[in-house]
């Protein structure tokens, strides 16, 4: 998504005129399906089924940016209102319509949507993409998605993300059972021609780290503060190293007796303590006072996450299967992407509640423009 301190562009009427997020939805859904018919299930194709996967999905994501609909039952109960029947799904859906249709999405088909909807051009970020996941707590009936045991059972979903700096927005994210493991998945979905950046998760497993330098993967992860190395060849520190709060850099052989993959490491002075990072890219690529700004730029992730679960609404499942939570992860990944190429920005809460208003009938496009600059003007 679009960093906040972006500007915000100019508004016009006529742009306006064309705010209909589920009609750009279903554009890209179709240019989708047409680049990928294997991806859509044969039974759609069934002359007896009344109601089709667009609009399925398209009353889905009414659901996800309405904030009126908690639930399934409440999102059928919608369908039979005419307005949402005439702009969003065309008639009235059952709750057993809306339940079967979990299974029969292919969550790679909306993946594809998203990727669609990424924005072509650069953006005002630095070049790399942060790795992360969050964990969403699910329902006790989601038996598929148990996690541990602590304080008695608890289930979740883990949401596997890469997060494209340049762009400000997603760049691949995939939803799984919360216990796989951070490192496991980023090690079968890293390829080269990026650095990626991690915090301590992702660089507390050496054999990870070599097995991704070999496939010419290159990274920027954080250590844990009590990494030992050996074989340390110190790298000169100019004034931009100082001025980066870099303390100490150099080549080193991690681990307590060198068992590890040979890396630089870069030791950057922060608020609290010292943070200890290593890549395997060369100096002449990455600085060191490179290194340090560039993580820095991790917490974009971080805020993006809180905005996808406190800003979108995406603290409740809509769908309760494994199949159905995919969807409703893509499908929330697809509200981000039309709400940012829509306003120009990722939407704060303000910005969030008057589209929200709009949606609902309750502001027409003038209120929404005024309010749009008004807030604009603000941040």
């Amino acid at each position: 998504m679009a960093a906040a301190s972006a500007p915000f562009p100019e508004i016009r009427e006529a742009d306006l005129g064309r705010w209909r997020l589920l009609e750009r939805f279903r554009t890209v859904l179709a240019e989708a399906v047409a680049a990928h018919p294997g991806l859509v299930a044969a039974t759609w194709r069934d002359p007896a089924r009344r109601l089709q996967h667009g609009e399925y999905l398209g009353l889905f994501l009414f659901g996800l940016l309405n904030p009126v609909v908690t639930t399934l039952r409440g999102l059928g109960a919608a369908s039979w209102l005419p307005r949402v029947q005439r702009e969003v799904c065309g008639r009235p859906v059952s709750l057993g319509s809306l339940s079967e249709a979990q299974a029969l999405i292919a969550p790679e088909l909306l993946a594809e949507v998203c990727a669609r909807l990424a924005p072509a051009g650069p953006g005002a970020g630095p070049p790399g993409t942060v790795i992360d996941s969050t964990v969403m707590p699910a329902l006790p009936r989601m038996v598929w998605a148990f996690w541990r045991r602590q304080n008695g059972r608890q289930n979740a979903v883990r949401l596997h993300v890469e997060f494209d700096l340049a762009r400000g927005t997603v760049r691949q994210a995939e939803p799984t059972v919360a216990k796989v493991c951070e490192q496991a998945w980023w090690s079968a979905h890293a390829r080269p021609g990026t650095v990626y950046i991690g915090d301590r998760n992702y660089g507390g497993s050496y054999g990870v780290l070599a097995r991704l330098t070999a496939r010419q993967v290159r990274w920027l992860v954080r250590l844990q503060k009590d990494t030992r190395w050996t074989e340390a060849e110190p790298e000169p520190l100019g004034p931009a190293e100082k001025a980066a709060g870099v303390w100490w850099a150099g080549t080193v052989r991690l681990g307590l007796r060198g068992e590890g993959p040979r890396v630089r490491v870069v030791e950057v002075l922060g608020a609290d303590e010292v943070v200890v990072l290593a890549t395997n890219v060369p100096a002449a690529d990455l600085p060191a006072a490179d290194a340090a700004a560039l993580y820095r730029h991790r917490w974009q992730i971080e805020l993006f996450f809180r905005w996808l679960k406190c800003i979108l609404g995406c603290r409740h499942w809509l769908a309760e299967s494994r199949n159905g939570v995919a969807v409703q992860v893509y499908l929330a990944l697809i509200a981000a992407q039309l709400l940012v190429l829509h306003t120009g920005r990722r939407p704060g809460r303000r910005e969030m509640e008057l589209i929200q208003f709009f949606l609902l009938g309750v502001a027409d496009e003038a209120d929404l423009r005024a309010g749009l600059q008004r807030l604009a003007k603000k941040s």
